[in-house]
């Protein structure tokens, strides 16, 4: 049967001008086999986070977490969209 969105579209720039323009728009490493974005970044916990966790002040400010980082990181990143779109 063919239709739309049988075969895909080939590439107009090759992989390496592909892989810089992606690192340039949004700014994620890219895995060297697949061409795909990094995500083993992800379970690391976040920059403020972990400074947030290790000043003693955490549960203080945030007593709905858990503190460890595999919980936390989907609860964390709601929590950084509502401040952002509050200071906007």
């Amino acid at each position: 049967m063919n239709g739309k969105g049988d075969t895909p579209r080939p590439f107009s720039v090759d992989q390496e001008t592909y892989k810089n323009n992606w690192e340039r728009i949004f700014n994620k490493d890219m895995c060297e086999y697949s061409g795909l974005p990094n995500t083993s970044s992800y379970d690391e916990p976040d920059k403020e986070y972990a400074e947030l966790l290790a000043s003693g002040m955490f549960w203080e400010l945030f007593p709905g977490l858990t503190g460890v980082w595999s919980e936390d990181k989907i609860r964390w990143e709601a929590i950084l969209l509502m401040r952002n779109m509050r200071e906007k």
